[in-house]
């Protein structure tokens, strides 16, 4: 059956991927933004079933059910695309005519944007891009990596983007979880067991130290690894060596440590709560992860992605105000991107309409004092025709901006200091956003 230029027509008039189905169940027409987003040609569908673009068979095809109801329908489903990504994607299917007035089910097809992978560091600050730098030159190499930082920071998630981006990445990623391995546990969690090694031993178990071999063993929170066991431990990584409870030989594994700690392992070596040599051997390449309120500039794109993971989780479409954008750049986050995940989840759930507001957003008493407490805005104001090309994070950014160097009566070192950036840094935003008082010199920019 030829395209018919009414169907040509309303075909290219979509902005999101579409398509055309026949009363024969049968793709009849595809537009370029269907071919770009499904990575096909529109000659691959032609003629094609209806369902070829689920890659999964269907036990109910909503194609075929609209035939026999001749009613719209608006549902989500996962798609599977050509590469196997699964991808969260609202459908809407109505019907069309030609010019015949035969009826077609146009269908538009618009793809949730999947939750960023568990190994991406989210952020575009200096800051950040600094910090990943020093997880990519570890890395590229074989040495054991000490990760510290506060909780909620994202130790595991820099551990795994190590892992993911190192020459192990095809091998296995082992969480152990040091808090919880009493003196009792640490060897059979770790190096496994034999059957009746002991009362409870039913059967053999394989050791976390070996179901890492040749991929990266994760050591989270070593600071809380009970001190008794801790030899043990160090013997193993330094020799590939262990032995299982119960066993009589020992075995091998080649894996590559990176451990973790919110505690300072240094001043714990020195009470003699760590054992100094343990400590020289996980700590070859350190690295600091920075909490959440030296990098604010995070905020907005860490914010997009969460709303993101939730959209594409629950199939509504997430949004955030840009008052409530500003009331979480000025919050300090001592739980840093846990507690930040934390409010944007609860914001979402209490949401009308998927739009959180600042009223939405809940904070602890202390940083919602504190944040009430910040000045308003005074006579001055951004220039309204800079403010209709600015994005909306842009126009939060330029926002927050001023507010900070009103509470600062225009100290720009101060102001610099509360966003955690150069001075130079800043001079270029207050002259991107045109907040250069009259007579501010900008010859540094």
């Amino acid at each position: 059956m030829p395209q018919t230029p009414l169907l040509s027509s309303l075909s290219r008039a979509q902005r999101h991927p579409f398509l055309i189905v026949d009363a024969d169940f049968r793709i009849r027409l595809v537009n370029r933004a269907l071919e770009a987003s499904f990575g096909l040609r529109s000659a691959d569908l032609s003629d094609c079933l209806c369902c070829r673009l689920d890659f999964a068979p269907q036990t109910d095809c909503r194609h075929r059910r609209f035939f026999r109801d001749l009613e719209p329908y608006s549902e989500t489903q996962t798609l599977i695309l050509p590469n196997g990504e699964a991808c969260r994607t609202q459908i809407q299917g109505f019907p069309v005519l030609d010019e015949e007035s035969r009826i077609y089910l146009g269908e538009s097809l618009r793809l949730l944007k999947p939750p960023p992978s568990k190994s991406v560091i989210v952020g575009s600050s200096a800051t950040t891009q600094t910090f990943k730098k020093a997880l990519a030159q570890s890395a590229a190499t074989e040495v054991s990596v000490l990760l510290h930082g506060e909780t909620g920071a994202g130790k595991e998630l820099a551990a795994e983007y190590i892992h993911r981006h190192s020459p192990r990445a095809a091998g296995p990623f082992v969480i152990v979880d040091c808090t919880v391995l009493s003196e009792d546990l640490v060897e059979s969690e770790l190096f496994g067991h034999v059957k009746g090694a002991f009362t409870g031993a039913a059967g053999n178990k394989i050791g976390l130290l070996e179901l890492a071999d040749k991929g990266t063993l994760f050591l989270d929170e070593i600071g809380d690894l009970p001190l008794s066991q801790q030899p043990k431990l160090l013997r193993a990584l330094e020799t590939g060596h262990f032995r299982p409870v119960g066993a009589t030989k020992t075995r091998r594994t080649n894996v590559r440590v990176v451990s973790a700690s919110h505690r300072d392992l240094g001043a714990l070596v020195q009470r003699g709560q760590f054992r100094e040599d343990l400590f020289y051997r996980i700590a070859v390449f350190p690295i600091t992860i920075p909490p959440l309120r030296v990098r604010r500039e995070d905020i907005p794109e860490l914010v997009e992605n969460m709303l993101l993971e939730i959209s594409a989780t629950s199939g509504a479409r997430y949004r955030i105000r840009k008052e409530a954008l500003r009331k979480l750049l000025q919050y300090d986050y001592p739980g840093n991107i846990r507690e930040l995940r934390n409010i944007i989840h609860l914001s979402a759930a209490m949401s009308q309409d998927q739009e959180i507001t600042a009223e939405t957003i809940r904070l602890p008493e202390l940083g919602a004092s504190r944040i009430a407490n910040c000045p308003t805005a005074g006579h001055q104001r951004m220039d309204p025709n800079l403010v209709e090309t600015l994005t909306p994070i842009e126009s939060v950014e330029a926002s927050y901006i001023l507010d900070l160097l009103r509470e600062h009566r225009g100290r720009r070192k101060e102001v610099a200091e509360r966003l955690s950036i150069s001075e130079r840094t800043l001079y270029r935003k207050l002259k991107r956003y045109r907040l250069n008082s009259p007579g501010e010199s900008t010859q540094n920019d």
